[in-house]
């Protein structure tokens, strides 16, 4: 994947469109100040399994907890559906818009890092019958620890923190979350000299 890229467009998109496209700009700005992200953080793990001792996992270093949830608060608006700069709402934007072959190879490297930084499951471990991805992760702790207190989703972070341990859950999410945000930062730079029209809303 090249931070090089710079995406150019061979039709205009909708108002909507120019939209997405704008607030992903402005929160990918948001993202890029993060003390985490401008600093750097260390994420240490040691996971093994043996057929005599079973699976054990001892998690040296994660964010402080502070800045950490700062940055969980910025990420969700990538990762949420409902939210006008989702990165994967972008990135089909822009593929739907530029026909440039080097482009469509750049935004599917970047759909590539995405879904394997939140989908891909996690020493094929499952939980209720679904394999352990850290966007089942992500979900958990966004719905019954950060940002909200969903009564359902709470018991289900309880079961699975007593199964993996919170450390590791949260060394997971640190983890993903970390090649989310670059590979978001890569498709802010692409679109970064793209002219937004005034009139869009």
């Amino acid at each position: 994947m090249s931070d090089e890229m710079v995406v150019a467009f061979d039709a205009p998109p909708t108002p909507e469109e120019w939209h997405s496209i704008r607030e992903f700009r402005r929160r990918a700005v948001e993202l890029a100040e993060n003390s985490l992200l401008k600093n750097g953080y260390a994420l240490r793990a040691k996971i093994s399994w043996k057929a005599d001792e079973g699976f054990s996992c001892i998690v040296e270093s994660i964010p402080p907890e502070e800045p950490f949830r700062s940055l969980l608060l910025t990420f969700r608006l990538f990762w949420a559906n409902d939210e006008a700069s989702n990165f994967v709402r972008v990135l089909n934007i822009i593929g739907r818009y530029s026909g440039q072959p080097a482009v469509r190879q750049f935004l599917d490297a970047l759909r590539s890092e995405w879904k394997q930084a939140l989908f891909s499951g996690t020493m094929l471990m499952s939980f209720n019958n679904k394999s352990i991805t850290a966007d089942m992760v992500f979900d958990l702790w966004l719905n019954a620890h950060y940002f909200h207190s969903d009564p359902k989703k709470k018991e289900e972070l309880e079961k699975l923190s007593k199964m993996l341990s919170p450390e590791l859950m949260k060394f997971m999410l640190a983890n993903a979350v970390t090649q989310c945000c670059r590979a978001i930062l890569a498709l802010h730079y692409a679109v970064q000299s793209l002219d937004s029209p005034e009139a869009a809303p």
